[in-house]
C-alpha cells in the first residue's frame, strides 16, 4: 500500500466525517475505523476480506481469535509492529481500551480512536506499538 499524494487532506476529511459516527461492531469498530482511514489515505481497503463477516461481539472475538488478536490481525495486513515512538501521522497504533487492546490512528501529537459515540482523541503517549502505513 502506498499513500496517495493528497493523503493528509484525505485523512483530515476522514476524521472530520467520522467525528460523531457511533461504534458499531463490524462497521465502525476499532479495526474497521483504522481500515477506513487507511483506505482514505491509500485508496486500498485492507479489510476487504473481512467486511460483512461479523456484526456481533461473538463474531468479532472469533475473527480476532482466529487471526492472533488485534496485534496479529494488524500485523497480517501491515507487517510487524514497530515501537510506538516511531509512529507518524497516518500510522496505525495500538492502545489499551476498557475492553482490551484496540487500534487507532496517529495524528501526530494525538491519536484518533473509535469511541462509543464517535471519535475520541488521546495523547500520542497512549500508544503501545505502531504499524507504518
Amino acid at each position: 500500500m502506498q499513500r496517495l499524494e493528497d493523503w493528509p487532506t484525505r485523512l483530515a476529511e476522514f476524521i472530520e466525517a467520522r467525528q460523531e459516527r457511533a461504534f458499531s461492531r463490524g462497521v465502525s469498530d476499532c479495526c474497521m475505523f483504522v481500515a477506513d482511514a487507511i483506505e482514505a489515505m491509500t485508496g486500498t481497503d485492507p479489510a476487504a476480506r473481512w467486511r460483512g463477516l461479523y456484526f456481533t461481539d461473538k463474531g468479532a472475538h472469533r475473527l480476532l481469535r482466529d487471526n492472533g488478536g488485534v496485534v496479529g490481525l494488524c500485523s497480517l495486513v501491515l507487517g510487524p509492529p514497530i515501537p510506538a515512538a516511531l509512529a507518524g501521522r497516518g500510522d496505525v497504533v495500538l492502545i489499551d481500551a476498557p475492553e482490551g487492546e484496540a487500534l487507532a490512528v496517529c495524528l501526530g501529537g494525538t491519536i484518533a480512536a473509535q469511541g462509543g459515540k464517535g471519535i475520541i482523541f488521546l495523547p500520542a503517549t497512549a500508544a503501545k506499538a505502531a504499524w507504518k502505513v
